[in-house]
């Protein structure tokens, strides 16, 4: 019933909870920016929708419609005027308003993501969510990728598709999916320049420009993002990123593009503290951390290629393959990692919509090859410099897949969903080091079908219902097979994470004012993998990461989200211009992740997650561009931190500031106070450690600001569409754009 209780929060403006939220016992620890969940327009037509325009170059209006109507499950949307107007360096920047997605700040821009559960198998790097980049998959052939190696400011918008509602490409993750939508030279202004700067010796540059020249068009993007002086010790960053985007397109509408990424990464790791190390001081550094100089320091490049080809306006071809490579220097207090991995994959998918007997159906299919190689090495770490060598290994990950989703219109307001993923991943390591019975050398294959239904039902033209039933299987990530501390076994040991889904819930706008979207899931989980971290010797000052397999697990949670027009016309009531705004933005997860009869554990918490997660936004509009929005966030109730669930994290409230001004000239000032009462709180995370380190204390009071500047955005050199989009900002067109919205057609119903 509490559930229920605290999701009506949903439609207050604000909770005001920032006093007498710390533990009441000396485990509980006070654990902790703007990004919005925005919905299009339900539009439904008569005919099969055109195909002929390829996905990426859809307009944000076009892809947000197109996700609603085709997703019976739990979505999200953020454009990229909502970027902008963040602090656009972290996920948790772009995706705090997404319910249902958790971004938790580790220290700078490192975090852990979690969604519906995913990420509390994951102390560290992302598993159980699959990243895309524009629709095609970003990372390894076993699922491993780096978040932190996307630039916000390269993306045109993003996508959330959460648990099963990925099938669509290819997904299969419990969380699901993440697409990441590059820009073009069709979306990029002729120049493009931002610079911030901020607390804790932060700043951001970023230059960007795209044209379009006929048929050709292309897009660059240069970051460069620095935490000099950070908030915690031994915690400086660097990241360089660099983006290029090529594109062609024929008379008869076939696309070529050829995308380039680099990434330089570097930086320093502060690690986890103990309770009284927190109470203490919550700036410092764990200390094995500062011993052995722990960092991650790598270069990655990418490489890929697609192609698009439209068969008439109801069916499409598409094509990409791609090439990555990472070099990674990766000291740990265990031992100073030395990976270079490669990785090779393609992707083809046939998209065909059409009538059946006078219903529309909407198809789409496709095979996935990626195959990954490894030269995996480990030194001894003396103290930060690299020692003997530890080990000396080839890993082998290859995955195969073929999947289908198929969207029947069985009467216009109705439609049913089905589909189905076929998996076949291969494990493989080559010990060059070990010997005889000492060698670690072997492999493991995993097979799968995991088949998805669901429906869409249109209500009303403003109101849709939604629910589907899918299974999910997820093989181990080769860091899982191989970890120190699951070397003693065979890779066979570990197992394949399997689960049942359930998810329904609903989406829409009342009186043009109140928009939501909610959904509320059931995962029952067999063999979920769990990382503890153990001594490996008696008395060490650190831990290294084992995995091992629960038998039976169950996330049950809700997400939902609202946007509420408070007032309207407060200020300015000018009948021919729009006027001012007050709008509510509010982004509630609740989350119940529970062990099933465990033999050790009983029917414990799974530790990790918290029970409740709040932030909710007051922002006021005005039609000369400033905007003002303060904002809370707010975890109601500690959480554990152990299996055992005698340690916690407890709970927390922050506010924070934004404010801007867009010029008609493509200039935007804005600037940000977080934590805005310098509240000391958590804000991540490590979970079974046994020398209870746990806690990742969250920033304390900080300030940025900047200024950016758009010119012709959309244009090309002879002109055309030479009007600057973010030139022409309004109240009522920031409203139509941000947060959930629908923009419904009022007058068409399929």
């Amino acid at each position: 019933m509490r559930t229920f209780i605290f999701a009506l929060l949903l439609f207050v403006p604000a909770v005001l909870q920032a006093s007498g939220q710390e533990g009441d016992t000396e485990q509980e620890i006070n654990s902790a920016d703007h990004s919005q969940h925005t919905m299009e327009t339900v539009v439904v037509e008569d005919k099969p929708l055109d195909l002929s325009t390829p996905d990426r170059l859809l307009s944000p209006q076009e892809a947000e419609k197109a996700i609603i109507d085709s997703t019976p499950g739990g979505i999200g949307f953020v454009d990229e005027q909502q970027i902008e107007e963040s602090r656009a360096t972290t996920l948790k920047d772009v995706l705090n308003y997404v319910p249902g997605v958790l971004v938790r700040p580790k220290f700078g821009d490192e975090s852990q993501l979690i969604i519906r559960g995913s990420g509390l198998r994951n102390n560290f790097h992302l598993r159980g969510v699959t990243l895309l980049m524009d629709g095609f998959v970003y990372g390894n052939a076993d699922g491993f990728s780096d978040f932190e190696s996307i630039e916000p400011l390269a993306l045109k918008y993003i996508e959330v598709f959460k648990g099963a509602n990925s099938l669509r490409f290819g997904g299969n993750t419990l969380g699901g999916a993440i697409n990441f939508v590059t820009k073009t030279g069709y979306d990029a202004g002729i120049l493009e320049a931002r610079s911030q700067v901020g607390s804790f010796g932060y700043f951001k540059n970023y230059l960007g420009t795209g044209q379009v020249y006929g048929p050709f068009d292309f897009y660059t993007g240069l970051s460069d993002t620095e935490l000099l002086d950070p908030y915690r010790k031994h915690a400086k960053q660097s990241r360089r990123r660099a983006y290029g985007s090529f594109g062609y397109e024929t008379d008869g509408g076939t696309s070529y593009r050829l995308d380039i990424n680099y990434v330089r990464n570097e930086e320093h790791l502060p690690g986890a503290l103990t309770f009284q190390e927190f109470k203490d001081n919550p700036r410092q550094a764990n200390p094995a951390s500062v011993l052995f100089d722990e960092g991650r320091f790598y270069d990655y490049y990418r490489v890929a290629f697609s192609v698009r080809t439209p068969i008439a306006t109801d069916q499409a071809l598409e094509f990409l393959t791609q090439f990555n490579i990472q070099n990674l220097d990766h000291p740990l207090s265990f031992a100073v990692i030395d990976n270079d991995t490669y990785n090779v994959g393609a992707e083809a998918r046939y998209l065909y919509n059409t009538n059946i007997g006078g219903m529309l159906n909407n198809l789409v299919m496709g095979a996935q090859f990626f195959y990954t190689y490894q030269q995996d090495l480990n030194w001894a770490n003396n103290e930060g410099k690299r020692g003997e060598k530890t080990k000396d290994q080839n890993n082998n990950s290859l995955l195969l897949a073929y999947y289908v989703e198929d969207q029947l219109f069985v009467a216009p307001e109705f439609s049913i969903l089905g589909g189905a993923r076929l998996q076949y991943a291969y494990r493989s390591v080559k010990d060059h080091f070990l010997v005889d019975e000492d060698d670690a050398s072997g492999n493991t294959d995993f097979f799968s079908v995991t088949p998805k239904v669901g429906f869409i039902w249109q209500t009303t033209p403003t109101v849709q219902f939604f629910g589907n039933v899918s299974s999910n299987y997820e093989p181990p990530i080769m860091v899982e097979l191989t970890s120190p501390g699951n070397l003693d076994g065979s890779l066979g040991d570990l197992k394949a994470q399997k689960a049942l889904q359930f998810e329904v819930g609903t989406r829409g706008m009342l009186w043009d004012r109140v928009k939501w979207d909610i959904s509320i899931y059931d995962y029952e989980i067999w063999d979920e993998i769990q990382n503890v971290n153990v001594q490996p010797f008696p008395d060490a000052p650190f831990t290294i990461p084992r995995y091992q397999n629960i038998d039976r697990t169950r996330h049950f949670g809700v997400e939902a989200g609202a946007d509420i027009m408070l007032l309207k016309n407060m200020a300015w009531r000018d009948p021919l211009a729009p006027g001012d705004t007050l709008r509510s933005i509010t982004a509630y997860t609740y989350s119940y992740f529970v062990f099933v009869d465990d033999p050790v554990f009983g029917d414990n918490d799974l530790p990790g997650a918290p029970p409740h997660f709040f932030v909710s936004q007051l922002r006021y509009d005005t039609p000369v561009g400033v905007w003002v929005a303060p904002s809370i966030e707010s975890v109601f109730e500690s959480y554990y931190v152990n299996s055992e669930n005698t340690a916690k994290a407890g709970s927390y409230t922050i506010f924070n500031l934004e404010v801007g001004w867009q010029f008609p000239a493509g200039v935007m000032f804005f600037a940000e106070i977080t934590n805005l009462f310098d509240k000391n709180y958590i804000s991540a995370v490590v979970v079974d450690d046994s020398n209870g380190r746990y806690f990742y204390p969250g920033d304390g009071r900080a300030f940025y600001g900047g200024i950016q500047w758009t010119w012709q955005k959309g244009a090309t050199p002879e002109g055309v569409a030479a009007t600057n989009a973010l030139g022409q900002n309004s109240v009522s067109e920031s409203f139509n754009r941000r947060n959930m919205n629908y923009a419904f057609n009022q007058d068409s119903i399929r």
